[in-house]
């Protein structure tokens, strides 16, 4: 398999995320050893939309999720699309593969109560890891930003003149994303403490040695803040979430909501509308004369 060359291919050609080409990356290596299994010491690994199926089936009796497998389909069919892309006499094997049907579920996220008082435990304004792990809390909730969003961002995509951040979002588009007086507040907080400390990274969030923060660490970060909710899951995408559903909930338009997300498809952001029909349910029972 040409795993290498079509990742080199995601990054410099179609600007991939560095988060989507792991992701890619991880399916094409688990697919190869499958393969290696499959084939022992044979040179020549026919790769047949049979064999395809057997490897998801293998999946599935394992316990993988609908949508986990259907993620690592998408992964080959991009990986098969970029050898034929090169070779005409190509016959791509995903065209007999019919991805499953994922199972529906409600997005997770923070009711507003909960979001006010992890919002009101302020931090220790003499410590920079305290400042800084608040800070990320109060991005992820105000912008619904996504982590391979927040960590790459440099200090020269926030504009303290029109009170805004450019992101670059998945395929690398480009978004802005309007920020509050508050958030601008505390962000200018922790740009001054970084000076202060002579971080001079242009990358915006960092350790207290100068270093990115990485994927792994912001996610402990987020889950460490999140203990004191009670709340099934703890990651950066909970926040993402509860943003779009209190948007939706205090009347936003949700077209509005879609490019804040910077989703494609309006079908992406409409899962967030559960809860307002939860709350016009609430709202009706309140409201309407009893009988």
């Amino acid at each position: 398999m040409k795993t290498k060359e079509f990742l080199e291919y995601l990054k410099k050609e179609r600007n991939y995320s560095d988060y989507t080409i792991t992701s890619y990356s991880i399916d094409l290596k688990q697919f190869e050893d499958f393969l290696n299994k499959i084939y022992e010491n044979e040179q020549n690994k026919e790769i047949n939309a049979k064999i395809i199926r057997v490897w998801l089936m293998n999946l599935n009796e394992n316990g993988l999720s609908n949508r986990s497998i259907d993620r690592k389909i998408a992964s080959l069919r991009a990986y098969f699309k970029y050898i034929e892309k090169d070779d005409k006499d190509f016959i791509n094997p995903m065209l007999k593969i019919i991805a499953p049907k994922p199972s529906k579920r409600k997005p997770v996220f923070i009711f507003e109560d909960d979001i006010q008082q992890l919002l009101n435990n302020k931090p220790n304004e003499d410590d920079f890891v305290s400042v800084r792990n608040y800070l990320i809390v109060e991005i992820f909730y105000a912008t619904g930003m996504r982590r391979g969003e927040l960590l790459p961002l440099k200090h020269s995509d926030i504009s303290f003149i029109h009170n805004e951040i450019k992101v670059f979002g998945k395929g690398r588009k480009e978004r802005i994303i309007p920020i509050g007086e508050e958030l601008v507040k505390d962000i200018i907080k922790y740009i001054d403490f970084k000076k202060r400390l002579t971080l001079r990274n242009d990358v915006f969030l960092v350790n207290k040695d100068n270093t990115k923060m990485s994927m792994g660490q912001l996610y402990c970060v987020v889950k460490k803040m999140l203990e004191c909710i009670n709340i099934q899951k703890r990651s950066p995408h909970v926040f993402r979430h509860t943003c779009a559903t209190h948007l939706l909930n205090e009347g936003a338009d949700i077209n509005n909501v879609k490019n804040l997300l910077g989703h494609t498809s309006l079908a992406a952001t409409e899962v967030y509308t559960h809860t307002t029909i939860e709350e016009l349910k609430k709202e009706y029972k309140r409201s309407f004369p009893k009988k």
